[in-house]
């Protein structure tokens, strides 16, 4: 039942302050509600020892708990695997180079995609405007189920770039495709729309 480091619109947090060390998660939250979950996509902010990717997992055999608490794993239900950075501008050429020169997909849900991204105003955005791109100064990611992304028309965030605003939005406002006027002839859109039908 992965939890990583990413914002989540419906994420089963705690909604208390950590800023301990990333591994005592372990201890604050409850793995059989994590299990009735099918699994938490969640974030943290302000833990030690820095910005970085988490997974909370648990394991039931109990040779392989074993090996976990060899390894300071710790001592279960849950287990903390933690990686303190994540370098998006190596990691993303090298899984794309991966899975065209190789065949070899990095992330592959098993039944087509679970989460997607969705843009976020940071701050009150005026209509009209024309959105910038990633790590700009318009929007930033929260994770959702794909479930809720398609039922609620919500805008992916690669799709966002480039967008004009249909009317004034205010900051934190989730963007759904009602919000905005996509460009004309982007690829990105006929992909987008390939990927929808492929897997509805």
């Amino acid at each position: 039942m992965p939890i990583d480091s990413c914002t989540c619109r419906h994420a089963a947090s705690t909604g208390a302050d950590h800023t301990g060390h990333i591994d005592e998660l372990t201890e604050r939250f409850d793995v059989d509600e994590l299990r009735s979950l099918g699994g938490v996509v969640d974030y943290v902010v302000g833990a030690k020892p820095g910005p970085g990717i988490f997974v909370l997992g648990a394991h039931d055999d109990p040779k392989q708990r074993h090996y976990l608490e060899l390894y300071k794993q710790g001592t279960g239900p849950l287990y903390s695997f933690y990686t303190p950075y994540h370098l998006c501008h190596f990691e993303v050429p090298l899984s794309v180079a991966r899975a065209v020169l190789f065949a070899d997909p990095v992330i592959q849900p098993l039944a087509g995609p679970t989460v997607e991204v969705v843009a976020t105003a940071k701050t009150d955005l005026a209509g009209g405007r024309v959105l910038d791109g990633l790590g700009g100064y318009d929007t930033y990611g929260q994770a959702e189920r794909t479930d809720v992304t398609a039922s609620e028309r919500l805008l992916p965030m690669g799709v966002a770039e480039g967008c004009r605003l249909l009317h004034d939005v205010t900051k934190d406002h989730v963007l759904t495709y009602d919000d905005v006027v996509l460009p004309e002839g982007r690829l990105i859109d006929q992909l987008r729309a390939e990927q929808v039908d492929l897997f509805q």
